[in-house]
């Protein structure tokens, strides 16, 4: 359980810093890739343990987060062919979608196939390719970079204020609700 979120939220801030930037960058190493990398994951990770912490409203965790979603049309990608997923997927006809706050999380957390997204015309990286263990055997998504800076300044820049705390038939107190509001001062707030 965590007890002060700060400095988590703090990191989720410094992380969605980061990837704004990557938006633009021209020249990648193997460095900067794993780099890139380390902050989705990190981040995906921070988000989902703060939300399993109740640190996060009950609002924000209810929302959903845009997502391109590619059918399986090939065999199920495996330890051999994973690499190829461009073609086990329909990559040409892709449906709009959102993926749950938890989700899009347990998607990077979990994933079998990892792959980055960049833009035909610039090359500049627009997102990610991931899909878990479960969710491989039908589906590929794809997730905007704006998508996941997105939710991560939003709970970066939440402030909790109320948590209603009950306590069931047997006298076992949980938490029954969270709220909060966004210290962004109406920037990428509801």
């Amino acid at each position: 359980m965590i007890d002060d979120s700060t400095p988590w939220r703090e990191d989720l801030l410094r992380i969605a810093e980061r990837l704004e930037k990557r938006k633009v960058q021209k020249r990648w190493t193997e460095r900067t890739t794993y780099l890139v990398e380390r902050d989705i994951v990190l981040g995906a990770f921070i988000v989902r343990r703060l939300n399993e912490s109740r640190k996060v409203s009950d609002s924000l965790a209810a929302r959903n987060f845009p997502v391109e979603r590619f059918s399986l049309v090939g065999e199920v990608p495996d330890v051999y062919n994973r690499y190829e997923f461009y073609e086990l997927y329909d990559l040409e006809r892709g449906a709009a979608d959102t993926l749950s706050f938890s989700h899009l999380c347990n998607q990077i957390i979990h994933s079998y196939i990892w792959h980055f997204s960049v833009t035909e015309d610039s090359g500049m990286l627009d997102g990610v390719y991931v899909c878990s263990d479960h969710k491989r055997r039908k589906t590929l998504y794809k997730i905007p970079l704006d998508s996941l800076i997105d939710l991560f300044v939003r709970v970066g820049a939440e402030d909790i204020y109320r948590i209603d705390i009950r306590a069931d038939s047997n006298g076992e107190r949980y938490v029954a609700h969270v709220e909060g509001r966004s210290l962004l001062d109406g920037i990428r707030a509801d």
